[in-house]
């Protein structure tokens, strides 16, 4: 059987590192055992209560979605999930694409027909793993009340020492205080975080070194650097929680259930700047009316940074979303007149079902798509059998490292090598499979295609219209509009 084997551990530290490689030749031990090939090994260093941070076992799932092995193996149920529901919904995957499930703890071997305590073993680890969080939990709220910071990140111009904060050593508390009295003047959230963001000034996320940090400042985070009270001294902390451990829910804690420790650091803000501020913010406070999407909505872009262009009533047409919420150091306006667009798209319309009822274009379209299509088909065959071959070399790799021919660190460098060859085989094919499909649907669609543009003449554009003929517009800068249809004999 093709085996997918999932390992986890729940740090990357040393002695974590030495369980996963004798995790993965127990693997190996298996397989030769057995006779088995090797598919995919899926590693995740991380908690085994939720999916979502989980890559490999969220790649898992969906592989098996496509049943591209046999089996899942783990060394125990615990690795796989310490969450009940999240056990139970891949016993149910596996179930409906017919992949079997082996645990070496005896949670389950479907192989062997012995499922019989997979309920009783999924129980178990979720109490387990509710204990343990429960015990980190008072010991989070112990630190807390002692004046230690619990958190990971400081807030933006403080510095994180010993768990406790101190004022950092650069130019982040001036712009904490810059931010604050610019507020006070009357500058709103977004006109502070476009200003800061023409400075280039750095940002929390920056700052704190984020994997999706932003080189853009946003009114929200505006918003919740004028509402933190950390910024007069006090460590105010345990204002939400999560549900429970299996869930990623978090729900907000009383007020009167803060942990408050006053005067724990030294301030960047007074007391009274800080009050002033909040109160200016009750008083700025409106509901806005709840805004309904305009025409072109999520069928119009900016050409440059890509980003959704969003309407202006007072200019009566888009302009760049990038550039409405950041100003020029994201982009420019873009600008396009709604009623302009209009015209060109009616025009586009009238004019393909003209062509259609009085020439015979869409049969020369016709056999170029055909074309196109049988020539999509030939590349994807070249390209399965370049991955069957993959796939074979795998598995004389496995039958070389079972007879020890191959050293475990050999095994691994061939098995990279043939894994980013795969993905690069996968990529192409994933591109050419969305050709195939955008063809597939142009022969599909004619008879609906000029049903429709025989209708004509159109005389106004409505979202069911666009819904049925328009992909995607673009704007250039220039003004210049791009629009993809759905059909070719637009």
């Amino acid at each position: 059987m093709k085996c997918a084997v999932y390992i986890r551990v729940s740090t990357d530290k040393e002695e974590q590192r030495t369980s996963l490689e004798n995790q993965q030749q127990f693997f190996y031990n298996v397989m030769t055992e057995k006779g088995w090939e090797l598919y995919q090994f899926y590693v995740d260093v991380e908690s085994g209560t939720s999916s979502k941070k989980r890559k490999s076992l969220l790649q898992l799932i969906e592989d098996a979605k496509h049943r591209k092995f046999d089996v899942i193996l783990s060394k125990e149920l615990s690795r796989l999930a310490r969450n009940g529901k999240l056990s139970y919904e891949i016993k149910e995957i596996a179930e409906n694409n017919r992949i079997h499930i082996i645990t070496f703890d005896n949670a389950i071997n479907s192989v062997d027909n012995n499922s019989n305590m997979f309920g009783l073993y999924a129980w178990i680890y979720e109490q387990e793993s509710q204990r343990t969080s429960e015990r980190i939990k008072i010991a989070l709220t112990t630190k807390a009340k002692r004046g230690e910071y619990k958190g990971s990140i400081p807030p933006y111009g403080y510095k994180l020492e010993n768990k406790h904060l101190f004022i950092a050593a650069d130019n982040t508390p001036d712009i904490v205080r810059h931010i604050y009295n610019k507020y006070i003047c009357g500058t709103g959230f977004d006109a502070i975080a476009r200003s800061l963001s023409k400075q280039m000034l750095p940002t929390p996320s920056t700052v704190a070194q984020k994997s999706n940090k932003s080189t853009y400042w946003h009114g929200s985070t505006i918003k919740r650097m004028l509402s933190n009270p950390h910024y007069i001294g006090d460590l105010v902390q345990g204002r939400e929680e999560t549900i429970s451990v299996t869930s990623n829910v978090r729900r907000q804690i009383n007020e009167a259930d803060y942990i408050v420790i006053k005067d724990a650091h030294e301030a960047i803000i007074s007391r009274e700047q800080f009050d002033a501020v909040q109160q200016l913010m009750l008083q700025r406070k409106r509901k806005r009316p709840k805004s309904s999407p305009h025409l072109f909505t999520n069928f119009i872009y900016c050409d440059d940074c890509k980003s959704g262009l969003w309407y202006r009533s007072n200019r009566k047409g888009y302009i760049c979303g990038s550039y409405s919420k950041h100003g020029r150091i994201a982009c420019s306006h873009h600008y396009v007149n709604e009623d302009k667009l209009n015209i060109r798209i009616l025009e586009d319309l009238n004019r393909a079902a003209q062509r259609i009822q009085h020439t015979n274009d869409m049969e020369d379209l016709d056999k170029e798509t055909l074309h196109q299509s049988k020539s999509i088909k030939n590349k994807l065959e070249k390209l399965d059998s370049a991955l069957e071959s993959i796939t074979m070399k795998k598995r004389k790799y496995l039958e070389l490292l079972s007879s020890a021919v191959l050293a475990h660190h050999e095994y691994r460098e061939a098995m990279n090598d043939l894994y980013l060859q795969s993905e690069e085989l996968s990529v192409k094919k994933s591109e050419l499979n969305r050709s195939l499909q955008l063809t597939t649907v142009n022969i599909a669609s004619k008879s609906h295609i000029e049903s429709l543009l025989n209708q004509a003449p159109f005389t106004s554009v409505t979202k069911m219209l666009l819904a049925n003929f328009v992909i995607r517009i673009d704007v250039k800068e220039n003004g210049e509009v791009l629009i993809q249809y759905q059909s070719p004999y637009i």
